[in-house]
This record gives structure tokens, C-alpha cells and sequence, in this order.
């Protein structure tokens, strides 16, 4: 039978590891509250992914081919935009061509801390904006193209990650519905690199991504950009292929 001196020490081990545990414990959370605390707000964040948008105004066009899963182009929209990201109050002309359709789309906008000034037209016709509606059934919205989220005020800072060697925070903004749009900035350039947007259930139902890069006069510009529906696989794709400066 072990002596009551050994049994002692067992015991008074045993009180000082679960001593050590609790002030672990404590000091995790304590870090991890701190370490919450010192994340930039999504703002100042989402200030430095705006400064990575053309610098003067600018003029581009492309196409938006929307696929099937198995890789099939079900349609393909003419894109032709024009941005003036810096001005004091930001403004763009979007004008999406369906040829087949014979349908033209025209978004004006004006972006300000209240959200998005539209003028939108049909055909010349003066229609209905929906910020959150599909541009010609592509799977693609308003706001996917317009890159409005960058102006949201209500985005929340959520946490930062490391990917391919690099840090990126993650940004939460709310979206009607109960969905969430997901974006992932990195930290030390500033670039958007992906967005998700979840459901109320916190499933997938969209990813944009950015494909490639591409230097147009100095100007390092978003060349190809998928918006993938992880759901039902299909995807729609985003090629610029001209960008050039407004005069």
C-alpha cells in the first residue's frame, strides 16, 4: 500500500496540473480575444482593395460566356464597361450586349456610403434594378459585376488565414436573405483574390475567382474571372480583353 506522504504528492501534482490547464486555458482565450481585437476593421480593408482599381478612369470590354457543368457554352454576352473608380464619387457605365436575344442592357451607376445610385435602361427602356438579379440568365449578378461589395458598410472583419505562403483577411458582408458574401483580401497587397457567398445554412451556392492577371499599359487589371455555382456545377466565365484610358 503506498505511503500517505506519496499519495499526497500524487495529489498536490495532480492540483497543479489542472492549475497549469486553467491559467492555459485562460491565456488562450485571452490571446485569442486580443487577437480578434487587433484585426483592422473590414473598412480600412476593403480601402485598400479599392486602391488596387484603376487609378484614372478607363475603358473596358470582353465577354461573359456562361457554361454548362460539362463545359458547354450555353451563352456568350458582350461586356463593355467604363470606370471611374476614383472619383470622389465613384461612378461606371455597364452596357451588356445578347446578340442572340437581340436584348442591351445599361447600368449607370453611382456609388456613395448609401449604396448604389442606378439608372438602368432595356433596349433604351427605362426598367426595374435589382442589384441582386442575374444579368440575362447568365448566373452572374449586378453586384458580382460591379464589384459594389467593396463599398459595403456593413462588412465585418472575421479573421485572417495563410494560403500559398501568404496572409489574407477574411471579410463577412451580409446579403438579402440571410446569405453571406465571403471575401478573402490579402494583407500585404490589397487584392481581392476570392469571394464565396453562402445560404442561410452556411452552404456554397457561388465562388468567384480570380483566373489570371493581366498588364494593360502598366495598368495590372483582373483578366479572367469565373463565378462558379458549386450546387450545380455550372459556371460562368468573365474575359477582359481590352482595357485602355479615358481621355
Amino acid at each position: 500500500m503506498p505511503k500517505p506522504s506519496i499519495i499526497l504528492s500524487i495529489i498536490i501534482l495532480i492540483s497543479k496540473l489542472t492549475a497549469m490547464k486553467r491559467i492555459f486555458f485562460v491565456l488562450f482565450a485571452a490571446w485569442s480575444v486580443m487577437a480578434e481585437q487587433s484585426l483592422p476593421p473590414a473598412p480600412r480593408i476593403l480601402a485598400a482593395a479599392r486602391a488596387q482599381l484603376p487609378p484614372y478612369p478607363v475603358f473596358m470590354s470582353g465577354s461573359l460566356k456562361e457554361k454548362a457543368p460539362n463545359g458547354f457554352v450555353r451563352k456568350t454576352l458582350k461586356v463593355e464597361m467604363t470606370l471611374d473608380w476614383n472619383a470622389q464619387a465613384p461612378r461606371a457605365d455597364y452596357k451588356i450586349t445578347d446578340s442572340k436575344a437581340k436584348q442591351v442592357q445599361e447600368l449607370k451607376l453611382m456609388l456613395s456610403p448609401d449604396g448604389m445610385n442606378p439608372s438602368f435602361t432595356e433596349n433604351g427602356k427605362e426598367a426595374s434594378f435589382d442589384p441582386n438579379a442575374e444579368i440575362a440568365d447568365s448566373g452572374v449578378t449586378w453586384a458580382d459585376l460591379t464589384f459594389a461589395f467593396l463599398w459595403n458598410p456593413n462588412a465585418e472583419t472575421v479573421g485572417v488565414e495563410r494560403k500559398f505562403g501568404k496572409e489574407r483577411y477574411q471579410i463577412s458582408i451580409p446579403r438579402p436573405d440571410n446569405r453571406v458574401l465571403q471575401l478573402w483580401v490579402e494583407k500585404d497587397s490589397g487584392r481581392m483574390v476570392q469571394a464565396e457567398e453562402r445560404n442561410a445554412d452556411g452552404n456554397r451556392i457561388k465562388v468567384i475567382k480570380v483566373v489570371s492577371v493581366k498588364n494593360f499599359d502598366d495598368l495590372w487589371m483582373v483578366k479572367d474571372l469565373d463565378i462558379i455555382q458549386p450546387e450545380t456545377g455550372a459556371k460562368a466565365s468573365l474575359r477582359i480583353d481590352e482595357v485602355k484610358e479615358v481621355k
